[in-house]
């Protein structure tokens, strides 16, 4: 099947107009009369409401189930606060790792540790997504979306006309855009989600962070000011003081990359399923000219996350919430994985189960559009980002966003940066105990 590149890179963060709730089981007709009277409640985010639809409809008639399913348009994450703070009822939802801990400490959602095969189902997870998904405390708190990272692309066409190999470090990475805009090569060879909104700026910059070594933050939550941090920062200041990187790159739509897609830039950071667009000649000027390499840095490490699947504080009822989350986030009663699946074949999202990505199927598709070495060992040397367990990171977040985007843009000074990172850390820290 083909999409049209707008479909395929349909955003979680873009506004759709006319979307709501519906009950799916009113679409099916007769056939839900026998189903529950009472509906299970899901919200999602923005990406491919109309394929989460028709997933609602076949766990509809695979389990005789009502399940009403809402879209919730615009910045997922505050927009579910609210509705959540509002008292909404929902047996099932969307999250980002980062928001888990703070959401089971606001009692909204509730850990699934104890239920019918959680054990068996932690163990066929990598432990890297296990750990995304629990508590501080160690219990288990979601079923995975999609398990990922984020990975270093480059147009190996503008490489070779360069005569020039992918970049080890960040220094090479300067030196060999200045040396691509001076050829004529590319206008903005250094391309990235530099986009304020959730998660772009937020999960480029710690990937970057942690290609370097950076900490961010200590076992203890405090904000780690050392040299390797600042490299990045200065770096980053650098590629956008010199003209290395397109003059709207924080304002691009679709995370950046229909712009990485006409072929006007060399190097991308970006989410790796990403790459499969990159490589799709139905929506991309370079597809088959995409590579992956390791992430530059003096550790050549990336972040990788795992997004989730969460079941509401007061289920309608445990084991009729307990059946869907396991068909969207895992197996369904009939041994398949129906939805992960699909998202990996036509999509290229990574799962945290190993035996998703061992299927000979989705090897074979995910390798016509990456480096399968590479990108086992990119994985094997990220890192995840054990701060999002804390209940104030996201607020955090949001503010280092803002802040990195106008030390960016300014070009004003790493120290006051630094400072304003940490002090707000300390300020939140505190605010939260």
């Amino acid at each position: 099947m083909t999409y049209s590149l707008e479909r395929i890179l349909a955003s979680r963060r873009q506004i759709l107009k006319g979307a709501g709730a519906l009950s799916a089981a009113a679409v099916l007709g007769n056939r839900a009369l026998a189903a529950p009277s009472t509906a299970m409640t899901f919200a999602g985010w923005q990406y491919q409401p109309q394929i989460v639809d028709e997933n609602v409809k076949t766990f509809m008639k695979l389990y005789d189930e009502n399940v009403t399913y809402e879209l919730i348009t615009g910045d997922y994450h505050p927009l579910a606060e609210t509705k959540l703070t509002g008292g909404q009822h929902l047996d099932m939802l969307y999250a980002e790792e980062n928001y888990i801990a703070r959401w089971h400490t606001a009692e909204w959602i509730r850990s699934i540790d104890g239920l019918p095969g959680v054990e068996e189902i932690k163990a066929g997870m990598f432990p890297v997504s296990v750990e995304s998904l629990s508590l501080p405390t160690g219990e288990l708190c979601g079923l995975p979306y999609y398990a990922g990272y984020n990975t270093f692309l480059y147009n190996e066409e503008h490489l070779s006309k360069a005569g020039v190999e992918a970049p080890a470090t960040w220094d090479a990475v300067l030196e060999v855009c200045r040396k691509l805009k001076a050829d004529g090569i590319s206008e903005a060879p250094f391309h990235g989600m530099w986009q304020q909104n959730w998660p772009n700026m937020s999960w480029h910059m710690f990937a970057c962070w942690y290609s370097e070594g950076a900490k961010v933050f200590d076992d203890d939550g405090k904000f780690v000011d050392e040299p390797a941090l600042r490299k990045i920062l200065e770096v980053h200041q650098t590629l956008y003081k010199e003209k290395l990187v397109a003059e709207d790159i924080m304002t691009l739509p679709g995370e950046g990359v229909p712009s990485y897609a006409s072929g006007r830039h060399t190097f991308m950071v970006v989410h790796d399923y990403n790459h499969k667009v990159a490589n799709d000649p139905a929506v991309s000027k370079i597809a088959g000219k995409v590579r992956n390499a390791l992430m530059p840095g003096a550790t050549r490490s990336t972040m990788a996350w795992t997004a989730s699947y969460l079941m509401g504080a007061q289920p309608v009822d445990e084991q009729r919430v307990w059946n869907l989350l396991q068909f969207f986030g895992g197996k369904a009663k009939d041994g398949q994985y129906h939805v992960i699946k699909r998202w990996a074949l036509e999509f290229g999202l990574g799962s945290g189960y190993k035996e998703v990505m061992a299927d000979p199927e989705i090897v074979e598709s995910f390798s016509k559009w990456r480096d399968l070495k590479v990108s086992s060992e990119q994985l094997g040397m990220a890192t995840s980002r054990k701060i999002g367990k804390t209940i104030w990171f996201p607020e955090w977040d949001m503010f280092m966003m803002q802040q990195v985007q106008e030390y960016i843009r300014s070009g004003s000074s790493t120290d006051a940066l630094v400072t304003a990172l940490a002090d707000k850390a300390a300020e939140l820290k505190t605010q939260y105990q």
